[in-house]
């Protein structure tokens, strides 16, 4: 059951990598990539460690601050936050 990696344009601006399945159901969602050619890189290193690379144990604080350090850089990304209005 072969599955496939789909370059998608991701809503909030760039590229996203995706990681489906035979059946067509996600796998695998990659960070946020400023242009195509980042995110083609990202799957050259994606394959040389999927095909090479050791599974090991993780931990859910190990998760927890990759999450938050995708979402730091997603912001990052997205460059400045629109000015907000002050209400008084």
């Amino acid at each position: 059951m072969a599955g496939h990696l789909e370059l998608v344009d991701a809503p909030d601006g760039g590229y996203r990598v995706l990681m489906v399945d035979g059946d067509d159901s996600l796998m695998g969602l990659s960070r946020r990539y400023a242009s195509v050619d980042e995110a083609v890189q990202a799957v050259e290193s994606l394959r040389e460690v999927a095909g090479t690379g050791l599974l090991r144990q993780g931990s859910a604080d190990r998760y927890a601050l990759l999450e938050s350090e995708e979402f730091m850089m997603d912001r990052a990304l997205a460059g400045p936050a629109p000015a907000r209005a002050e209400v008084q």
